[in-house]
């Protein structure tokens, strides 16, 4: 039974894949002005970050490197958590018990959340590795970049209760003063 189910599994996990990458084929067919809009947007924008931080032409080679070794990093981990999502897809679709195909998208999920910390380590790691390279105008200019960066994600991704802002719990936003509390 259980190889039988194994078996179905790797089936429609193999179909899911294959429905995918037609899928991906299509819309490369279908929009690639878009494609090519994004890739140019994206080069203006890498543009304007080297301008502002007045990167050197040796910072700006190495940044590209540390950008693609980051990359390379974390192709695996996204891939990874990809299957993961089809293979949540694909039980969600499967004949298994309910009780079995909650328990399965369960553990993936938590497979999922662990793939994701491994990202952010990835992300963080570089982030780390690129200020290296920053003299020490340049890194007050980066963490400027950064303030503006969450001051904008505020202003257009309003708090949800109980937060208030940033994921920060309203004790902390609670004036200090006893008199101006309610």
């Amino acid at each position: 039974m259980k190889k039988t189910l194994s078996i179905l599994l790797s089936a429609m996990v193999l179909t899911l894949g294959a429905a995918t990458a037609v899928k991906a084929e299509n819309i490369e067919q279908r929009a690639p002005k878009s494609i090519m809009n994004q890739h140019s947007s994206r080069e203006q924008h890498r543009k304007q970050f080297e301008q502002r931080l007045n990167l050197t032409e040796k910072q700006k080679e190495k940044a590209r490197q540390i950008h693609k070794q980051g990359r390379e990093d974390m192709k695996p981990v996204i891939m990874q958590i990809e299957l993961k999502r089809q293979e949540i897809e694909t039980v969600k679709l499967s004949r298994m018990a309910e009780r079995a195909q909650k328990e399965r998208i369960e553990e993936l999920n938590n497979e999922i959340k662990e793939l994701e910390k491994q990202a952010q380590e990835i992300r963080k790691k570089n982030s780390q590795e690129f200020e290296k390279i920053l003299n020490k105008k340049q890194k007050a200019e980066l963490e400027l970049m950064k303030a503006e960066g969450r001051a904008r994600f505020e202003r257009y991704h309003k708090a949800r209760p109980p937060f208030q802002g940033l994921g920060t719990p309203n004790i902390f936003n609670k004036s200090l003063n006893p008199s101006q509390q309610h």
